[in-house]
């Protein structure tokens, strides 16, 4: 039996599905380029959505990926292993409006039932291995016989379910065959939240169980947090404002930074905090280009970016 346990470490019910999502291995082989490789990786963890690394709205954080860089090592085989700032690119990622997949990923067993030609079945696994690694889902391959019960591809929702967390696990993911080289697998994946299957590749399987998962992990920003708005003068240029950005959002509990109003070289942000406009101001003390203004109005933070 081989067992893969992805990016996580478990061996009873309640061992940790925690994914270090900011450790990443980079097989880019130019220097210049392995902060950015390895942001596009975290990227697409972090979110888990598979387009993560395109999306304009994060395209400063690739722009600045050297910045977040925590160290950087050789790996095997000419790769680069990377530990990044996670805390720190989490909050830029919500300061841009997009969401955060929690690190805390459900542990999904996977199941391939397909006739005698295990060869097929092996190309299966490596490709469902590397996409539950580039994605951040922690697998584990299992043979049906673990589920204690016949074929996984007729068993139901009841049996499924309550078999996976004998194992320890969240979800099921089982694929079934002819075990010809040129198959349609037919998928279905099954959890206390999710209920769906399709057919397509295993590459395809992995990244639609990680769709769905995402989707039902979606949270709105808690209702206990407060909005502060943010006055800037100085701000000139579309640098700027990305500047003043990524300053407020590295701010230790905001969640998200907004432009609410620009006029002249003066900007207003939206500041979405666990915190107070007190909180905020003392963080930003010490801060290099951001400092507090001369003058203030009531109820605002007033603040000025320095060129």
């Amino acid at each position: 039996m081989g067992i893969l346990a992805l990016l996580a470490s478990f061996a009873t019910a309640e061992a940790t599905r925690a994914v270090r999502v900011y450790d990443v291995t980079v097989r880019d082989s130019v220097p210049a380029q392995v902060a950015r490789a390895a942001m596009r990786l975290a990227l697409v963890r972090a979110t888990g959505r598979r387009d993560a690394a395109s999306d304009s709205a994060l395209a400063f954080l690739l722009s600045d990926a050297q910045q977040y860089v925590r160290s950087s090592r050789p790996g095997a085989n000419g790769s680069t292993d990377v530990s990044l700032d996670g805390d720190a690119i989490e909050r830029a990622i919500l300061a841009a409006g997009r969401a955060v997949w929690p690190a805390e990923r459900p542990l999904t067993l996977v199941v391939f039932e397909s006739p005698a030609d295990a060869s097929v079945t092996e190309v299966a696994r490596a490709q469902v291995e590397a996409v539950a690694i580039e994605r951040g889902l922690p697998v584990s391959i299992v043979p049906a016989a673990l589920l204690n019960f016949g074929s996984a591809t007729l068993a139901t929702r009841d049996l499924l379910i309550p078999a996976a967390q004998r194992l320890g696990a969240d979800a099921v993911l089982v694929g079934r065959s002819d075990g010809s080289a040129n198959a349609v697998w037919q998928w279905t994946l099954t959890s206390p939240d999710v209920a769906e299957s399709w057919s397509g590749t295993p590459e395809g399987a992995v990244h639609n169980a990680i769709d769905a998962f995402v989707r039902v992990s979606d949270v709105p920003v808690a209702s206990t947090d407060s909005e502060l708005i943010v006055m800037v003068t100085g701000v000139r240029t579309l640098a700027d404002y990305a500047g003043v950005s990524q300053a407020l959002a590295r701010v230790s509990g905001v969640k998200r930074v907004s432009i609410e109003e620009a006029m002249g070289d003066t900007a207003r942000f939206r500041v979405v905090t666990g915190g107070s406009g007190d909180t905020l101001a003392a963080a930003l003390a010490g801060h290099a280009r951001l400092v507090p203004a001369a003058a203030s109005i009531p109820g605002l933070l007033s603040l000025s970016w320095l060129p």
